[in-house]
């Protein structure tokens, strides 16, 4: 686990107050990684910190699991909570920035030799293919649905880069998982042109900071908001994904 703390002051719109922005967070590439110093890196992180940096503020990680950083910004013992998803029940705990960082593109993927390169969208076509996921990863409401209902069946993993290495390899015919992580893994292995996105995506997923009610002042929140509002226009989005990705 890593942990960083500093202490840091913000004054804006007539507001001053003293704070520790604390960000909890799990390994999530490429979004969330540690570098092989140890220290936090990442597109969301590195967006992250191009944001507070222009409101002259320090982004500080604590790196442990979903079900810690979740319990302790939810008990409202640190500031921040990436990534995470925003629902009506959180909002009971957490402030949400109106923008979210980026999009989980959840597609279908396989072989770069694949014949074609589009999805119907009748999901008894793939019960004629062995198809993996992640264990109890969420992909979109139509797939999930109809996996539940044993319309076909799936080879479920334990990790992305498992997953992404069966297809690789041939023991899969196709995965269903985010594209992002799969292209960062299939680039690791030095096969970034073997495998293929199968169009339209299956769902998209808004990712987003969290901010705790009782640490963070929703003035600070919205400011946030619009510099990474801002960041985004000026395709800070992309230039992480082409260091990151490519």
């Amino acid at each position: 686990m890593k942990r960083l703390a500093v202490f840091l002051l913000i004054i804006s719109s007539g507001f001053c107050q003293a704070k520790t922005i604390e960000i909890q967070s799990f390994i999530f590439p490429p979004y969330i990684m540690l570098s092989e110093q140890g220290k936090p890196e990442g597109i969301i992180v590195e967006l992250i910190q191009q944001s507070f940096e222009k409101l002259d503020v320090e982004a500080d990680f604590e790196i442990s699991n979903w079900a810690r950083a979740f319990a302790k910004v939810k008990s409202h013992q640190s500031q921040g909570l990436i990534p995470t998803m925003r629902t009506a029940d959180r909002e009971a705990y957490f402030y949400y920035p109106d923008t979210p960082f980026l999009l989980l593109d959840q597609h279908l993927i396989a072989q770069g030799s694949w014949q074609g390169n589009r999805f119907s969208g009748d999901y008894a076509e793939l019960n004629d293919y062995r198809i993996g996921k992640v264990r109890n990863a969420r992909i979109s409401p139509d797939f999930d649905k109809a996996l539940s209902e044993q319309v076909f069946e799936v080879e479920k993993h334990n990790s992305v880069e498992g997953l992404v290495k069966s297809l690789l390899r041939g023991r899969l015919d196709m995965i269903a998982t985010d594209s992002r992580q799969a292209q960062l893994v299939a680039t690791q292995e030095d096969q970034e042109e073997s495998i293929k996105l199968i169009k339209p995506a299956l769902g998209q997923v808004p990712v987003y900071l969290a901010f705790s009610k009782q640490q963070v002042e929703p003035e600070f929140v919205e400011r946030f908001n619009q510099q990474l509002k801002l960041l985004l226009e000026q395709g800070a989005l992309d230039k992480l994904e082409a260091k990151y990705l490519y």
